[in-house]
């Protein structure tokens, strides 16, 4: 997951950063904006701004709840992961 935050309103969006795509072909959904890369920290304090991101890979808003309860998923199993536990994915 890359990061880019909006050149003119500071929305966080999320883009795939794969070959073939480049930032300069998105473009801010709220304004219309031109996007510059962040790094996680930059999307997380704009999140806290917005309330959420815009996420290019399902097209759709992320409310900051939802995304910290994903990110706490993830630690969890991560850290299960690391302590030798198996971890059964659906």
């Amino acid at each position: 997951m890359a990061w880019a935050i909006c050149k003119r309103c500071g929305c966080p969006i999320s883009w795939p950063a794969r070959r073939g795509h480049r930032l300069k072909d998105y473009k801010c959904p709220k304004c219309d904006g031109s996007l510059r890369r962040a790094t996680h920290d930059e999307a997380v304090e704009a999140m806290a701004k917005h309330g959420g991101f815009y996420d290019y890979y399902v097209d759709r808003w992320i409310s900051k709840k939802s995304y910290e309860e994903r990110e706490k998923k993830r630690k969890e199993i991560f850290e299960k992961i690391l302590k030798g536990g198996v971890v059964i994915i659906r």
